[in-house]
């Protein structure tokens, strides 16, 4: 994970977006980097969900909302 020096200020409330949670190793990962840097992670947001690989749990088990446009399952 990268961030530009200027990408928020201090405080700032932030809107994390991904196109997809599997693991939600990439969305843990940005969150936890907005947040060193001072910065407020208020939801996170994705196109796609694949609940049964668990990341979106281990998002909300991180203490963030999660907003998701579509799930699918494995018998989808």
């Amino acid at each position: 994970m990268e961030l530009h020096a200027d990408a928020f200020y201090k405080d700032d409330r932030i809107l994390l977006m991904d196109d997809l949670i599997a693991t939600g190793g990439t969305m843990l990962a940005a969150a936890n980097l907005i947040q060193r840097c001072g910065g407020q992670v208020v939801e996170t947001a994705t196109i796609i969900d694949l609940p049964e690989l668990g990341g979106s749990q281990k998002i909300r088990d991180a203490g963030f909302g999660v907003f998701a446009v579509c799930s699918f399952n494995e018998s989808e």
